[in-house]
């Protein structure tokens, strides 16, 4: 990239003001005591809550005078997140003496921001060991010593690895530092799933697998979801709704984890759309080459694979070594508009990790693992050839599937081309499409899949037969393997000129030929499908809006990826049983259709033999070029 014209994520510095009234109410103190005497090891759901007792007056006026010199001491309102942090918090010596001193954002120049940053809601898509859960259970410390009555949930997927995140990332922080231990006390609730602070605040830790019922009933300002690619999906809706009481002005969300595959829910909230919003910015570290002009004068570097050299990491343009902590490096957003502000942490840019270690890793890794915990990249064993992005640059606004704009459809002297996609209405999905030329431009204009009652095969035959007779469509494009029965009421009803079956084949000579005998086209799969993926790619198809076209239908193309099949030595596509691709195959056969009219040679190729004047191209003269 020449530069980053995205735009740079803002609020780097900007300093946190506290509310009034901001240190310990003035009121009594109510401890809460376990039974076993504070056990840090016990499970919450073990333990049993003994009598609520009272403090000793003295020791209450203890608790807040030292609590008020502490908030004069560091003067906490005029701090950031970041100060408060190094000033507050404690790490293992950096020269390697045992012992600690005090947290320091030299190396970590990248974080800063993201500890600063106002967002109310932060995504961290993070390679393994980059301090992902340190960030976690700092940020839940600050908030929980800083503001009183403050609530914090924190979940993961496992009692495990929430039992090692409360000793290593809140008990372990607490008891090296002086300034965090004044803010609680061993007479306070201090088990592993439950920390409570000497201003009311109270950190919960909870784990959510199979299910959400552990967060039920736990009131929370704000939510921490660590290793989120293992949540399931269905339960971060029931987990959010811990906030739905918080203050306004203290919600927020972080949600956290180590992405895995394409599909998962952390791609999603990275890289996903949620009512025609995208959901997050797509926030990267980028680091300047200064050999190179362009805009700013430089030439920015999106760490990835292609940054890897030999001695270190590298310019994807001259190859020379560059510095991802170079004073020029920030942060910017790849997309504007975003619900979460996203961050990415590969472990390209942080120092500790050797870069020996990298290429080793590289070396040994499968590359999927390589992808997911070096480079904190989503990764599937076949790689998507459309992302949505791509599908919504194609929809426009002025087409719409409302019944209004489609009566002009009906009467005009331009033909309608239909693509149908059988399905069984177990995770297959019978799928119509209606496309047309709209000022020179292929559009589908309307699209329906069929679902309920419409999966019964007299329902759906009866509405597809209207439809089709009442826009009039000149070609009907179908599935020759999907729907025998099906393919002959159309046969009967509409005639062999106006039905067009179309048979998938691993391999045949052409792209697209017609078999007279069977009086079926045969139709190289992979090859066609490249094809009209890369027609989308390059705009040289039209849908509906965005808003009518996203889900079922936009969702359904993007469910496809590609991988090698090493058998027959040649890339095939596929999709997950659970996740449909029926749309995309409907636009494939409607399409197909189109061309036995219209050909389009610029596209794909699918010459007709004639025994007498041999490959006919019904006399296009358009252009030849394939892309």
């Amino acid at each position: 990239m020449t530069a980053p014209t995205s735009e740079v994520f803002s609020g780097g510095n900007t300093p946190y003001s506290l509310p009034p009234g901001w240190g310990v109410a003035e009121r009594d103190y109510v401890f809460e005591v376990d039974e076993d005497g504070f056990d840090d090891s016990s499970d919450l759901e073990d333990s049993v809550l003994g009598p609520i007792w009272r403090a000793p007056e003295n020791t209450i006026k203890d608790f807040h005078e030292l609590f008020e010199q502490e908030v004069e001491r560091v003067e906490l309102a005029n701090l950031t997140l970041s100060e408060f942090t190094e000033v507050a918090f404690r790490m293992p010596r950096s020269d390697g003496v045992p012992g600690f001193e005090n947290f320091s954002f030299e190396g970590r120049r990248h974080m800063r921001q993201i500890y600063d940053t106002p967002a109310r809601r932060i995504h961290l898509m993070c390679a393994r060991q980059v301090e992902k859960s340190t960030y976690l259970g700092n940020r839940a410390l600050a908030y929980s010593s800083l503001v009183p009555s403050f609530l914090t949930l924190y979940v993961s997927p496992t009692s495990t690895q929430t039992k090692t995140f409360s000793n290593d990332r809140i008990r372990q922080p607490i008891a090296t530092s002086d300034i965090l231990r004044s803010f609680t006390n061993s007479m306070l609730s201090q088990n592993v799933f439950e920390k409570r602070f000497v201003n009311f605040s109270t950190i919960t830790l909870r784990n959510a697998f199979l299910n959400a019922d552990r967060t039920r009933g736990i009131a929370a300002w704000m939510l921490l979801l660590d290793e989120f690619q293992d949540l399931l999906s269905d339960n971060i809706p029931i987990i959010e709704q811990c906030t739905s009481h918080a203050p306004e002005k203290w919600k927020q969300y972080c949600y956290a984890g180590t992405p895995k595959s394409l599909d998962n829910n952390i791609e999603y909230y990275r890289s996903g759309f949620a009512q025609g919003r995208p959901m997050s910015n797509q926030g990267e570290w980028v680091v300047p080459c200064h050999r190179h002009g362009g805009d700013t004068g430089k030439w920015w570097n999106i760490l990835g694979e292609k940054h890897i050299g030999k001695k270190g990491l590298i310019c994807e343009k001259c190859g020379e070594l560059i510095n991802p902590q170079d004073a020029d490096a920030q942060w910017a957003s790849l997309v504007s508009g975003g619900v979460f502000e996203s961050y990415r942490i590969p472990q390209l840019m942080v120092p500790w990790k050797a870069w020996d270690e990298i290429l080793l890793d590289y070396a040994r890794y499968p590359r999927d693992k390589f992808y997911n915990e070096v480079l904190g990249l989503s990764y599937d064993s076949g790689m998507r050839p459309l992302n949505m992005g791509q599908v919504r640059e194609c929809c426009d606004e002025k087409v719409t599937m409302h019944p209004d704009y489609l009566e002009q459809f009906k009467t005009q002297d331009n033909p309608i081309f239909a693509g149908i996609d059988w399905g069984t209405g177990e995770n297959s999905y019978t799928v119509l499409t209606l496309g047309t030329y709209v000022a020179s431009k292929f559009t589908i204009i309307y699209a329906h899949r069929f679902t309920g009652t419409e999966l019964d095969p007299e329902t759906q035959l009866k509405m597809i037969e209207e439809l089709l007779s009442e826009f009039k469509v000149l070609v009907i494009g179908t599935d020759y393997g999907g729907g025998f029965h099906q393919n002959d009421f159309l046969l009967r009803k509409f005639g062999p000129l106006r039905l067009a079956k179309f048979q998938y084949m691993a391999k045949c000579k052409r792209k697209v030929e017609f078999e007279p005998k069977l009086r079926r086209y045969k139709v190289f799969r992979t090859e066609v499908m490249s094809d009209i993926f890369n027609a989308i790619k390059r705009k040289q198809l039209t849908f509906p809006r965005w808003v009518e076209f996203k889900e079922p239908y936009a969702q359904d193309m993007c469910n496809i990826f590609s991988e090698y099949n090493e058998t027959m030595r040649m890339t095939q596509y596929s999709h997950r049983q659970d996740r449909p691709d029926d749309t995309f195959h409907s636009v494939l056969y409607c399409f197909l259709a189109s061309m036995i009219r219209h050909p389009r040679p610029d596209i794909i190729a699918p010459l007709r033999e004639d025994q007498n004047r041999g490959p006919l191209n019904a006399g296009y003269t358009g252009p030849l070029w394939q892309g």
